[in-house]
Parts: structure tokens; sequence; C-alpha cells
């Protein structure tokens, strides 16, 4: 009787691309929401009315919309699926370059452009993640390594947003937030990449030494294969007698 497959498979935890992955996207959450959360009272503090503040998250979400299935369309190209973790790595260091750069909007129009950008990368990161999370697992452990890393991003989550509230109750001022918030998600883009170049792809890359060695040890084993067989026939022809029975001997009579 089969095993009950299990409803979380703790066994993912042991898959180094897993736990990068992991680390990187708990560092992203730390700083992904703080800036839909704070973008209206930011507004607000530089001056810009109540309904174009609110304005602004109709922006963000709008552009959003369709920045998820082209990044999703861009991700599945032949040239570009092999490399979506660097891509997911490209749109985490967008997200948070636009993250810094909004910190230094002055205006309603600057807000504006900072939301239209941080829609786009917002979009790319919220299309890629999942994807790359599978490339890196594989589909079989795709459903209890998607739990896992929600648990672990929700209690990121619980800790990001009012940590950034906290920084703004101490300077007062809204750039300190963005900042903080940029950094962290660049620097998850920057765990993820250089994790995936020199740990990732090492594991999934047989050296080439032992590769040689395999090769050099199958044609051995077939040659010595071949011998054996000749061996056997030469011995069956020299024990045939004349009418084409093989002549009883100790060695055919066992």
């Amino acid at each position: 009787e089969g095993k009950k497959k299990k409803l979380l498979d703790f066994s993912v935890f042991k898959d180094r691309g897993f736990l990068i992955y992991t680390i990187a996207a708990s560092i992203m959450v730390f700083g992904l929401f703080v800036p839909p959360v704070f973008i209206v009272n930011y507004a607000k503090d530089i001056g810009v009315p109540d309904s174009n503040a609110a304005f602004l998250l109709t922006v963000l979400g709008f552009v959003d919309i369709f920045a998820r299935p082209l990044s999703g369309i861009v991700a599945g190209l032949k040239q570009v699926r092999p490399r979506c973790v660097y891509l997911f790595s490209f749109a985490m260091i967008f997200n948070g370059i636009t993250d810094l750069g909004g910190s230094y909007a002055q205006d309603y129009g600057g807000l504006t452009v900072f939301c239209i950008f941080f829609g786009m990368s917002y979009g790319m990161v919220g299309a890629l993640q999942f994807e790359v999370l599978m490339t890196i697992v594989g589909t079989q452990k795709f459903s209890s390594a998607i739990g896992l890393v929600l648990l672990v991003e929700a209690m990121a989550v619980l800790v990001g947003p009012p940590g950034a509230g906290k920084l703004f109750d101490i300077t007062k001022n809204f750039k300190h937030v963005f900042y903080l918030a940029g950094s962290e998600v660049v620097l998850s883009a920057i765990v993820l990449a250089v994790g995936n170049f020199f740990c990732l792809r090492k594991s999934t890359e047989p050296p080439v030494k032992e590769q040689k060695e395999n090769v050099e040890e199958g044609e051995q084993k077939r040659e010595l294969e071949t011998a054996d067989s000749i061996e056997v026939d030469q011995f069956l022809k020299d024990e045939t007698g004349n009418n084409g029975e093989i002549v009883p001997t100790p060695e055919t009579s066992v």
C-alpha cells in the first residue's frame, strides 16, 4: 500500500535552490508592499489633494494589469525561459530602483510617473515569482514549495509595512521609507542572482572530468561484453561434433 501524499513536504528545504529563493523572496516582501501602502499619504504630505492622491493607486493598478500578462509572454519565449531567474532578478532590481527614484518626487506629476514604473515592475515581479519557483523545485514539489514560501513571506509582510511606518514615526519623512523599501528589494535581487550564478548553476552542471570517466567506463564495459560473447561462441564451436550435436564433456554435461 503506497504512502499517502503529504500536504506539506518539508523535504523541499533540503533543496539548495529553494532555500536561496525563499531567503530572497523574504527579503523582497519586506519592501515590496511598502509603496502601495504609503503612496497616498506620501502624496498628501507634499500637498496633493485627497482625490488625486487616491487616484495614484488606480494608475498603479491599471499598469499592473497589463504588465503581468506581457511579462508572462516574455518569460515563455524559448530564448528567455531557461534564464527566467535572471529576468526575475531584473524585475526586482527595477522595482527597487523605482522605489529609490520615487523618494525624490516633489509633485503630483512625479508621483504619477513613479506609479507607472512601479506598476510595471510590480506586475513583472508578480507574474514571474511562481514561474521561477517552479523552475527551481520542479512540478512535483511545487505545491509544497509554494505553500511554504507563502507562509514565510506572510511572516515577512507582517514586519515590512509596520516597520516602515515605525521608521516614518521616527524620521517624519517618507523619503526614508522609500529608501528602505527600495534597498530591501534590490538586496533580494542580488541575493537571488548571485545565489543562482554561484550555487544553483554549478550544482546542475556535472563536471566535465566526471562525464569523461563515465564515458570511458561505458566503453570498457562494452568491450568486455563483446570479448566474452566471442569466447562463448568459440567454445561452442570447438565442442560441436560432426553431426551438429555437442559432444558430451565435463563442461557441457554439467
